[in-house]
């Protein structure tokens, strides 16, 4: 915005520059009327003048605060934007870590079956043998007893 010192000479220069009038109202020839008129319409011009500057510095003052508006809206977009952008690659992110823990789970249960398989073939095979390993075991504990006998 201009100061005030500008706006003082851009007065001067417009009452420098505007043609003055020599309006004469002869009513009598008094002398008084005539300058009362003059002075009465240069304060005039200079009030029009004066209100013209003032109204122009609140229009420019009005579209400086609405373009600082402006500005901040379109940073505050430019920042949501980003946000967003951070965000959608976090849920990507997100869903690739899902897809890897979901193949996890997968192959922890193929595991636990296929141990569960090799279980039940021990115990098959350790139950078709019972009576076997009842004969070691006791033939075992035999030779303990008669060894410490002996």
């Amino acid at each position: 915005p201009p100061s005030f010192a500008t706006g003082m000479r851009q007065r001067k220069q417009q009452q420098q520059n505007q043609p003055r009038s020599n309006i004469q109202i002869n009513s009598g020839g008094n002398e008084d009327n005539d300058y009362e008129n003059k002075y009465n319409k240069s304060h005039d011009d200079n009030a029009s003048s004066i209100q013209q500057q003032i109204s122009l510095r609140r229009e420019k003052r009005a579209t400086h605060s609405r373009t600082q508006q402006a500005r901040l809206a379109e940073k505050s977009i430019a920042e949501l934007g980003v946000m967003f952008t951070k965000m959608s690659s976090l849920i990507s992110q997100q869903g690739e870590m899902l897809e890897r823990i979901e193949d996890d789970v997968e192959a922890a249960g193929g595991d636990v079956d296929a141990g569960h398989d090799e279980l039940v073939k021990v115990y098959g095979m350790t139950k078709g043998n019972r009576g076997l390993i009842l004969k070691v075991f006791g033939i075992l504990i035999f030779l303990i007893i008669f060894m410490k006998l002996y």
